[in-house]
């Protein structure tokens, strides 16, 4: 089982404009794979990268032979997501060195309740972060909501 976790720290009393910096991290049993591991260079801006994850997330159910690469914007950190006949779901670096292998299923819904439980946390003031993120969660395929 995949876990996609997205994490922006804001101090309570700031507003939440959506341009925050944090990172991003894959889990899985018996590995991770996550932007801290870049420290600063590893910063992103996570509803951004949410909204984009939802997005590759579309594309990968859209086009039955395509594959992704999640690069968040400014950071160092990335990784890349090849559909398989025998593995459903390579996720690797885009270097291509093996992270996991995951069903589309467990990775669309783990980008779709990492997405549930930031927003939970902390939703941006209108804008055009929380616009591009509520864009990417309505096109979301309606199969995978749950």
């Amino acid at each position: 089982m995949i876990v996609v976790a997205f994490d922006a720290p804001v101090d309570e009393p700031a507003q939440v404009t959506g341009f925050e910096l944090g990172h991003v991290s894959l889990r899985w049993d018996g590995g991770a794979h996550s932007s801290r591991q870049f420290g600063s260079r590893g910063l992103l801006m996570v509803y951004l990268a949410a909204a984009d994850m939802l997005h590759g997330v579309a594309t990968l159910l859209a086009r039955r032979d395509d594959s992704y690469v999640f690069t968040g914007a400014s950071s160092a950190w990335s990784f890349a997501l090849r559909r398989t006949r025998r593995h459903g779901l390579h996720v690797s670096t885009p270097a291509g060195r093996l992270l996991c292998h995951t069903s589309e299923a467990e990775y669309a819904m783990a980008v779709w309740r990492g997405t549930e439980r930031l927003l939970a946390t902390r939703t941006p003031i209108d804008g055009g972060p929380l616009t591009d993120l509520r864009t990417a969660m309505a096109a979301f395929p309606d199969i995978y909501r749950r």
